[in-house]
């Protein structure tokens, strides 16, 4: 019946880790992957019997089995099966999806005993109707039940990251087994469980049509008298509920899957039944299987795992999802307020770089200041020794410059001092400042000596400070004062 595809030892590279948990019925099922996108390896499967069971002890199971095969933050991933939830297929007059969102929130409660704040609604769009409209697989679903799914796991310390419906799933997988993912054919599947069958018709690769029947392995294995009719009739009522809903033509191959280890010749009766085509199928044949996982799915009888296996291998293509509204907020507000506290780390961060970049700036400044600031000290050593000799020479210059002009200007005054005249004195002052005293025979002659004294090269700002004529025995003369300044250099 199963065919595998067997592999040696396990790749150390394990890929992605996702989990699927089914609590569906009285049998808790876990499928554990790991791989990558199309090579998946089927890592472990889990099974055990929870009828009676109290909800702390269930917890306690799924806590001892995630601490026996040790894995961290696994991608965990659960289902609704058909028989938990309400499916009616109806046409909204729209084609737009939040025109068709909102129509059936408002119209959702209509179609089942439960208030609106009771249910989870979702739906999967088969196609569009005579232009303006849109036929729809409404599914309503308890939230209670989902609800439960969520708080068993929370309760374990582990986040379940989202609740699909089962035959979307399931025909995705079918339609990928089939090799039929981008086909608009249309085909039915008999999908058998331990203790309910469900009756699935996928078009262009969607679940369009789904109907639970309570009968499954189990009743047509140990009560085959009782039940194996009642099923074979179950199974035509709803061939013919589809083609009463007037979605799509009618399926012209059924794929038969499940638990049919022990339900041999069943195609036989269900193709004497629809008088169409029956394809047994096994779920399994597209992982990787290890020997050991072969054997202990041969060990594990009369029960399914295609509900909880199908979205782990077609979870990007699932849209329909239960996850609560308030569970949906919650979870945005958790991934901002991580996305605040990451950006509130990134500008700290980036706060911290600027204050040691400034920091290591200052610091290195600091350092060539004091560097600079000893180089100066040597530097001021040396100006200041530079500055006294400079000094000492400056004076020296200065003394030798001016005791040469002082001769110079002596023999200018010689040559340009006239014969009537006579000095009496010559007084020098630090500023360059001379005044010459003395006696002339005329006025004139003093005025002359004026004239050659602002011509000269020597002089300027050549000034009379006085003339007083007086007698000199029988002679007039005339003393004088001159004021001028030695130019120098």
């Amino acid at each position: 019946m199963f065919k595998f595809k067997r592999i040696g030892d396990r790749k150390k590279d394990i890929g992605e880790i996702t989990v699927g948990i089914d609590f569906s019925g009285n049998i808790l099922r876990i499928v554990h992957l790991r791989g990558y996108k199309e090579e998946k390896e089927l890592f472990d499967i889990f099974t055990y019997n929870t009828e009676g069971l109290k909800e702390e002890e269930i917890v306690k199971i799924i806590r001892d089995y995630f601490q026996n095969i040790k894995i961290r933050n696994p991608q965990i991933v659960s289902v609704i099966s058909a028989q938990s939830v309400i499916t009616k297929n109806i046409e909204i007059p729209s084609t737009n999806p939040q025109e068709i969102r909102e129509i059936i929130n408002l119209q959702a409660s209509r179609h089942t005993p439960y208030s609106r704040e009771e249910i989870i609604v979702d739906y999967i769009d088969i196609g569009v109707y005579k232009t303006n409209y849109t036929k729809i697989l409404l599914i309503i679903v308890p939230k209670n039940i989902v609800k439960r799914n969520f708080s068993l796991l929370e309760k374990t310390s582990l986040k379940l990251d989202k609740v699909f419906f089962a035959p979307e799933a399931v025909s995705r997988m079918v339609g990928r087994i089939l090799k039929l993912e981008n086909s608009t054919s249309i085909f039915g599947i008999i999908h058998i469980d331990e203790r309910f069958t469900d009756f699935i018709v996928t078009l262009k690769n969607k679940a369009c049509f789904v109907r639970s029947i309570p009968i499954g392995a189990s009743q047509l294995i140990y009560e085959k008298d009782k039940y194996q009719a009642r099923f074979l009739e179950e199974i035509k009522n709803s061939l013919e509920a589809y083609r009463n809903e007037d979605i799509d033509v009618s399926p012209q191959l059924f794929i038969l899957t499940g638990a049919l280890e022990e339900l041999k010749g069943l195609g036989s009766l269900l193709y004497n039944a629809l008088r169409l085509p029956i394809r047994e199928v096994s779920y399994w044949g597209s992982l990787h299987i290890s020997e050991e996982i072969i054997k202990k799915i041969s060990s594990i009888r009369n029960i399914s795992f295609l509900n909880i296996l199908s979205p782990l291998l077609s979870m990007r293509d699932l849209r329909v999802d239960f996850t609560p509204e308030e569970i949906k907020l919650k979870r945005s507000l958790e991934e901002r307020g991580k996305e605040l506290i990451k950006s509130g780390v990134y500008i700290l961060a980036i706060f911290v770089i600027i204050f040691l970049i400034t920091v290591s700036k200052i610091w290195t400044k600091t350092i060539y200041i004091k560097v600079l600031d000893a180089k100066l000290r040597d530097i001021e050593k040396e100006s200041k020794v530079l500055e006294t000799d400079f000094s000492r020479v400056s004076i020296i210059k200065k003394y030798l410059y001016e005791r040469g002009l002082f001769l110079d200007v002596l023999a200018e005054l010689y040559e340009i001092l006239p014969l009537e005249m006579e000095i009496t004195s010559l007084r020098f002052d630090e500023g360059g400042k001379l005044t010459i005293t003395g006696t002339a025979e005329a006025m004139s002659t003093v005025f002359s000596f004026v004239e050659k004294l602002e011509k000269s090269n020597y002089f300027k700002e050549v000034k009379t400070k006085y003339t007083t004529k007086r007698k000199e025995g029988s002679r007039d003369v005339t003393d004088f004062e001159i004021d001028t300044l030695i130019k120098r250099g």
